[in-house]
């Protein structure tokens, strides 16, 4: 029987080509005993095989640069120069959306046709995003010169390596379109992911606003009013109102030891969970808590497994593929994680003994690696490892949110209504006094 294989060899070169066997097993084991890793294989006479020499379309490559117009330049200077007041307070940050628009347009241009030089001159001229216009007009400038567009895009710091290496993968192969296809589908996989870690941590830290945006009003603004009058009654107090207008004294002398506090404590958070030499203790406690566990685990293998997907899907070497999903999965532990991983392969351990031994990795990522490589079809068993994590996400989300709601509200509510008693007890006491 024969198979076709897309595989990448001992020396880190991607090949292609066909290999005869009994059956699916017998050659996987010949491409085995070669030296290779195999990515790819599908019986021949499989209508869904894909054969990206005969079907994809040339793209633009650096020996062939794109045509423009003789006036290019001038247009580029002029655009510039008309570019709106908000550029001069642009911070030179490019939103993922962004981003993510802009490939899915490139990608779509690529397929109708157009050069890669009027691409972007379109697509530059209706951006918004001033860092990212400026990008995009370089860029094209770039290609003018006759500049690969993964080198071009090389120069701007709004692309990163994972997004480059997609780009160089494609121009290699002659695969440029769907490379930007996979970029685009990327991104905004990437984007729909932090939209949903976004909205698991916005219900409550609103509800916690609330909550104490409520006690700073009532201890600074009510309660001395409410002390004020009660001393004018001449009235046996009850213990919890003392407590409260004690409370409400101290907050009304050191209000800006309770204000500086919360804020340092955040901002104290902050700082150790994105300094570099503290980050990976924060994850670590993280990593133990019980409902943030679930969530930053299970995000963070998601978007690390759909990074290693499409970058080996794209032919990238698969050790400089883990490396770029070390960097994706942005947890200390996961990204040791993947280091471990990395130095396992290059000592000739299999992907499925490796992710076993690092420990980090869900038995369900060490069995499905190691079916992926047993089979040839390693980037659609790491695409599914993601997927289930996505859909096991939302479920998560939707458990914590449930769960969180009821003790929010009760947690609320209690502080009503100890502010209620504290409040209403002196008055009805005052009342039974003077009937």
């Amino acid at each position: 029987m024969k198979f076709k294989y897309r595989a990448r060899t001992s020396d880190g070169q991607m090949t292609e080509g066909f290999v005869e066997g009994a059956d699916q097993k017998a050659a996987l084991d010949s491409l085995k005993s070669q030296g290779m890793l195999v990515i790819g294989l599908t019986p021949m006479g499989d209508t869904k095989a894909k054969e990206p020499a005969k079907t994809a379309k040339p793209s633009q490559t650096a020996t062939q640069p794109p045509k423009s117009k003789s006036k290019s330049g001038n247009k580029d200077f002029k655009s510039l120069l008309n570019m709106d007041l908000g550029a001069m307070f642009n911070t030179g940050r490019v939103p993922m959306k962004n981003l993510m628009v802009f490939f899915r347009q490139l990608a779509t241009m690529e397929s109708a046709g157009l050069s890669l030089a009027t691409s972007l001159d379109v697509i530059a001229g209706g951006e918004k995003n001033y860092a990212l216009r400026a990008a995009l007009i370089d860029i094209k400038n770039r290609l003018d010169r006759g500049i690969p567009l993964s080198q071009a895009m090389r120069s701007q710091k709004c692309f990163n390596s994972l997004l480059i290496s997609l780009i160089e993968s494609g121009e290699e192969g002659g695969l440029l379109g769907p490379a930007l296809e996979q970029g685009a589908t990327l991104l905004e996989k990437q984007e729909a992911l932090h939209r949903k870690v976004r909205s698991a941590m916005f219900y409550p830290s609103f509800i916690m606003f609330f909550a104490v945006a409520i006690l700073v009003f009532f201890f600074i603004f009510l309660v001395p009013k409410f002390q004020e009058t009660f001393s004018t009654l001449n009235i046996e107090l009850p213990e919890i109102t003392l407590v409260m207008f004690g409370i409400g004294e101290w907050f009304g002398q050191y209000w800006y030891v309770v204000a500086g506090g919360f804020v340092g404590t955040i901002a104290l958070i902050y700082i150790l969970s994105t300094n570099k030499a503290t980050k990976g203790t924060m994850d670590a406690i993280k990593l133990k808590l019980p409902v943030i566990k679930d969530i930053l685990l299970k995000s963070s293998m998601a978007r690390s497994s759909r990074t290693l997907s499409a970058l080996t899907s794209a032919g990238v070497p698969i050790v400089r593929g883990i490396e770029m999903a070390e960097g994706t999965a942005n947890v200390v532990p996961v990204q040791k994680g993947y280091e471990e991983l990395r130095k396992a392969i290059i000592r000739g351990v299999s992907l499925g003994d490796a992710s076993k031994q690092a420990g980090i990795f869900p038995v369900l990522v060490s069995q499905m690696m190691r079916i992926g490589e047993e089979t040839g079809h390693l980037d659609n068993m790491l695409e599914r490892v993601a997927t289930w994590y996505d859909q096991e996400l939302d479920e998560q989300i939707k458990a914590t949110i449930s769960l969180i709601e009821p003790m929010l509200i009760v947690f609320v509510g209690g502080i009503i209504a100890i502010i209620a008693i504290s409040i209403f007890a002196p008055v009805t006491s005052a009342i039974v006094q003077l009937s």
